[in-house]
């Protein structure tokens, strides 16, 4: 027994609404997803400038080894504004009001988010010669980055703050 066409063209315009709904929704899904960042195995530290003109202590974390100071995307940057670091173990709170340090995930050129809270823990730090430890960042999306590194310490610049 044949069904009608009309009504076989139904069940077939049915179907492909739901295959339709179904890979949208799946796209949402996704697009909601938080955002993983791909390990980071080189690390560097400098000092700099910080926001009021004081010294500063930057960390990159890359995907790829660079110069130091050209970084390129993906990293995630950590910038120490206060209370430098001058022994270790030593760790710092970023993110939010009174922090001692700021930081950001960087994926693509011009595309930085800041984190919204997170830490720093230094577990060897020499000035001009070396930084290990580990971080763990918050991100807005509900993602968390947590990595260890020993860090290469490189020099940008002459600094002259303030």
């Amino acid at each position: 027994m044949s069904r009608p066409p009309q009504r076989t063209t139904i069940i077939y315009s049915i179907g492909l609404l739901l295959l339709i709904s179904s890979v949208l929704c799946a796209f949402e899904i996704q697009a909601k997803a938080p955002v993983r960042t791909p390990h980071l195995p080189y690390a560097y530290v400098h000092g700099d400038c910080g926001p009021a003109d004081g010294p500063a202590l930057n960390f990159y974390f890359t995907l790829k080894e660079s110069e130091c100071g050209k970084e390129t995307e993906p990293f995630i940057h950590i910038s120490v504004i206060s209370n430098l670091p001058k022994f270790a173990p030593t760790e710092y709170s970023i993110g939010g009001g009174g922090a001692e340090a700021f930081a950001s995930r960087c994926l693509k050129h011009g595309e930085c988010e800041p984190v919204t809270s997170g830490t720093l823990h230094l577990d060897k730090f020499i000035n001009g010669k070396l930084a290990s430890g580990n971080y763990e960042l918050h991100f807005r999306d509900g993602s968390v980055e947590k990595a260890s590194s020993n860090a290469v310490w490189c020099y940008v610049r002459q600094l002259l703050c303030g």
